[in-house]
């Protein structure tokens, strides 16, 4: 089976829920990547100002914000004139599981700032 129908308001509920998942985490991983930032500028400033080497690279990585991704794909069902959607695997782990070709590095990247919270 490589297709699937199914009600079109269940995927919406799906995409809307992992969305919010995403956008939680995302914002969560901001916040604290912005503190650790804040520290990291503080440190170098302190070091520049007492004539320590003046570091002009960070190595935090930024969190990844894939919002824009979830918001596609709810334009889209809600633009579906039926009230079912024929769904394809891909479709079906991206939608429904949250296994979207990003997710490994998106967990990557966020991991680090969430161990903390």
């Amino acid at each position: 089976m490589n297709t699937i129908t199914v009600p079109k308001e269940r995927l919406l509920a799906a995409l809307v829920e992992n969305r919010e998942s995403h956008r939680d985490i995302f914002l969560k991983a901001q916040e604290h990547y912005r503190e650790r930032m804040i520290a990291e500028l503080d440190r170098a400033l302190e070091e520049a100002r007492a004539g320590g080497e003046i570091r002009r690279m960070f190595s935090l990585p930024v969190p990844e914000d894939h919002t824009a991704d979830f918001d596609t794909a709810i334009g889209m069902v809600e633009w579906e004139v039926n009230d079912t959607v024929e769904l394809e695997q891909h479709d079906f782990e991206q939608y429904v599981l949250n296994k979207w070709r990003w997710a490994a590095s998106f967990a990557a990247n966020t991991e680090a700032y969430l161990v903390s919270t």
